[in-house]
């Protein structure tokens, strides 16, 4: 009788327990209810005419191009082919062709990923609101360059062509809650009765959304707005309000005495001159909101500067300057599923309550790990894997008797 006695590696053993996860990616995805997506497909007939590349064929490839960066179609066919023993647990039947990329996002419509968009928002959990304040938005736009040669559909200038995209960005959550797309040359204070504010909400914007004819449309259906006061707005005041702080200068209530702002505002406002410590500078604000301090309400507007930092954060690091497609289909399909990876990274971090890992870091170290066999949620929290102990290895020691 023979004895043969192997001892395991705990590295080699902490190795095949992290090959009984599905890839990265693969995990990532399935934060995407496939059921629910394929309901929406067909609701959608998103799938109509198609042989081969499927609308959720669609989806992953582009979703793998946005995380990876990859810089054309060629690199994403070439990238993606080389994982192709991954491609049963992405859902993938085939190898990728960069013609047919090229194809579906030319001739197939971006509406269903705007659906899908709003799909998974409404499947985002809520946090904890403030009761004073339920909803507070901050609406703004971001302009996306285009050459004009290649992009002539999205003409704004007499040299170049551009889009823009519209932003109600919820404050709270940190994520936009409505956005639309539209050619860059569509200005900001025509879009504000575009974004589905409702009664009870707040918005914050700049002065650039001054919008007189909607000032008073807020006013009469109960809907709260915090802008900045034109320099050359005309007006009469109506009260002077006691200030209690060196940062409020003055708080009035006012009326509009212009010609045209008279007429299409007739209702009092309230204007607030509030003071920046630090820097010293001034902004006079203009609200309809009367029953918080002029000390808070300037404090909701400098709220508003996250949604500049949002605009900063998804334009370093998402793939919404340069465009695998020249189309107006290309273009918005690339923006809304850069949006949808943004949308993921906010359903982890609500997922596994950890708040700690920004933007940056999460695409950065995931774009090198995607087709790694690791918990996504220890990964995302930062969580080591598991450690084993030295009963572990002893209990996978080998006899085999001969």
């Amino acid at each position: 009788m023979i004895y043969f006695y192997c001892n395991i590696n705990p590295y080699h053993k902490r190795k095949s327990d992290m090959n009984k996860y599905n890839t990265t990616f693969g995990q990532l995805l399935s934060l995407v209810k496939r059921p629910e997506f394929d309901r929406l497909c067909m609701n959608m007939k998103a799938d109509k005419y198609c042989k081969d590349f499927t609308t959720w064929d669609r989806f992953v490839v582009m979703t793998f191009a946005q995380i990876t960066g990859q810089h054309g179609l060629r690199s994403i066919e070439n990238a993606l082919n080389s994982q192709m023993n991954s491609f049963y647990h992405l859902g993938l039947d085939e190898e990728v062709k960069r013609s047919t990329i090229s194809y579906v996002n030319k001739k197939r419509s971006p509406d269903f990923f705007e659906a899908l968009y709003y799909q998974l928002h409404s499947e985002l959990p809520s946090g904890t609101r403030k009761a004073a304040v339920k909803k507070l938005y901050a609406v703004d736009a971001t302009t996306i360059g285009l050459c004009m040669k290649d992009f002539p559909w999205a003409k704004f200038r007499s040299t170049k062509s551009g889009v823009k995209v519209h932003v109600k960005y919820d404050i709270d959550e940190a994520v936009p809650e409505y956005l639309f797309i539209t050619n860059a040359d569509k200005h900001e204070n025509n879009t504000l009765k575009e974004m589905k504010l409702k009664k009870g909400d707040t918005a914050t914007f700049d002065k650039g959304y001054n919008n007189y004819t909607q000032f008073s449309r807020f006013c009469r259906e109960g809907i709260y707005f915090v802008t900045r006061l034109k320099d050359n707005a005309d007006y009469k005041i109506i009260k002077r309000r006691k200030t209690y702080s060196k940062k409020i200068t003055c708080d009035h209530i006012i009326r509009f005495t212009g010609a045209g702002a008279e007429k299409k505002c007739p209702y009092e406002l309230r204007k607030i001159r509030a003071v920046d410590r630090k820097t010293g500078s001034v902004i006079v604000l203009l609200t309809n909101i009367r029953g918080f301090s002029a000390e808070k309400i300037a404090g909701m507007y400098r709220k508003r500067w996250q949604i500049e930092l949002f605009f900063k954060t998804i334009k370093q690091n998402l793939k919404i300057k340069r465009f695998y497609g020249t189309s107006e289909n290309a273009v918005k399909t690339q923006i809304w599923i850069a949006m949808i990876v943004y949308l993921l990274y906010m359903m982890l971090g609500k997922f596994t309550g950890c708040i700690s890992k920004c933007f940056t870091h999460f695409m950065s170290e995931l774009s090198v790990s995607l087709f790694q066999h690791i918990d996504l949620n220890r990964w995302f929290s930062g969580s080591p894997p598991p450690a084993f102990q030295i009963s572990d290895v002893s209990s996978l020691q080998m006899e085999l008797g001969l």
